[in-house]
């Protein structure tokens, strides 16, 4: 199945060819408030792809194609050490036979455990830098610094910023109000809102500008902040449809979908897990069936889950799950402390 028009004649010839851009979209058992007039509906962008988590997929279906394209010598990759993105994106690198580097920020604990320890496994010692927290902040200019000394030595670069922040990535998250124009066609129903996280703020970047491309002002977008505020996200966002314009040749259609940015209902600060998130993880296993990591799903879910029980939703929700079960890694310790062992 092509893309719709405009997207197919934008972006279609841009994308990995190999690479699924289709998730499931279905009805939530359970969790969520729910009723006959506003049933809940789920998107799993989790079984995008098994090595990516969830809608970081769709970051690669077109970032891939370029990097293959310019014929880098060392792909650089920049974020925490047990960053998504990283791991994720390192994996489809190194299976692409792709020379793979990478930039984290030092780990407060040393014991190799989640990410970090997969990371490990795939990239050897001298693949793998870590940087200070005081000296985090200039990791830009570090990563510039190591294209330059491997340019010295004949070596060509390319660097990835943290959350995968590059103009590539455009057609890729495109996809997804794509996707999400697929599943409204084929299960006949009008969503009145659509409820996304955002850590970097690129996936839901791109939904808003997908809705935008095809002419979508509806439905409305709650976007729960795992990181970052507005006045950034809304930065990257008007970076990105100046990528777009340029893109287009045009400009944007100015009918833009509302949106309205939450923050976490319980352990706000980045990376941050309590008993309360911890609890409803549990919670959410048992009720839904699904298994999702703390830091991110679980915290949207519940900050979702909070806003619906302060205001009933009216019209058919939609909850996109951004995750995935490989983002627990490291949390299993955490989440046995909640669970008394009979």
């Amino acid at each position: 199945m092509s893309l719709p028009d405009p997207l197919q004649h934008l972006i279609g010839d841009k994308l990995d060819r190999e690479m699924n851009w289709k998730s499931r979209c279905h009805r939530l058992n359970g969790y969520l408030p729910a009723t006959c007039s506003s049933p809940v509906f789920i998107k799993r962008e989790d079984e995008l792809n098994a090595n990516a988590v969830g809608t970081k997929h769709r970051k690669y279906l077109s970032l891939l194609p370029t990097l293959e394209h310019n014929g880098n010598d060392r792909i650089i990759l920049i974020g925490s050490a047990h960053s998504n993105n990283v791991m994720g994106l390192a994996q489809l690198l190194r299976s692409r036979g792709m020379d793979v580097s990478v930039l984290i920020k030092a780990p407060g604990n040393s014991r190799l455990m989640g990410n970090h320890l997969l990371l490990t496994m795939l990239l050897p010692p001298d693949r793998i830098e870590y940087i200070s927290h005081r000296e985090w902040p200039q990791v830009m200019e570090i990563a510039d610094q190591r294209v330059a000394e491997l340019n010295k030595r004949g070596v060509s670069a390319t660097v990835i910023a943290e959350g995968g922040y590059n103009e590539a990535v455009l057609p890729g998250i495109l996809t997804l109000a794509a996707d999400l124009h697929r599943n409204i066609g084929e299960l006949g129903i009008d969503f009145t809102d659509i409820w996304s996280d955002s850590g970097t703020g690129v996936s839901a970047i791109g939904l808003l500008l997908g809705m935008r491309l095809l002419g979508l002002s509806e439905p409305r977008v709650h976007i729960t902040l795992i990181a970052g505020s507005p006045d950034e996200f809304q930065h990257r966002y008007q970076q990105f449809a100046q990528w777009l314009t340029k893109l287009m040749q045009q400009p944007l259609p100015p009918r833009c979908p509302e949106v309205r940015f939450m923050q976490p209902a319980s352990a706000a600060s980045y990376g941050s897990i309590n008993k309360t998130i911890l609890s409803e993880s549990w919670a959410i296993a048992r009720q839904t069936g699904l298994l999702m990591d703390p830091v991110y799903s679980v915290k949207h879910f519940y900050t979702v889950k909070c806003a619906m029980e302060r205001q009933a939703p009216t019209g058919p929700q939609l909850i996109l799950y951004n995750g995935g079960t490989l983002a627990m890694c490291g949390f299993q310790s955490a989440l046995a402390s909640q669970q008394p062992i009979v």
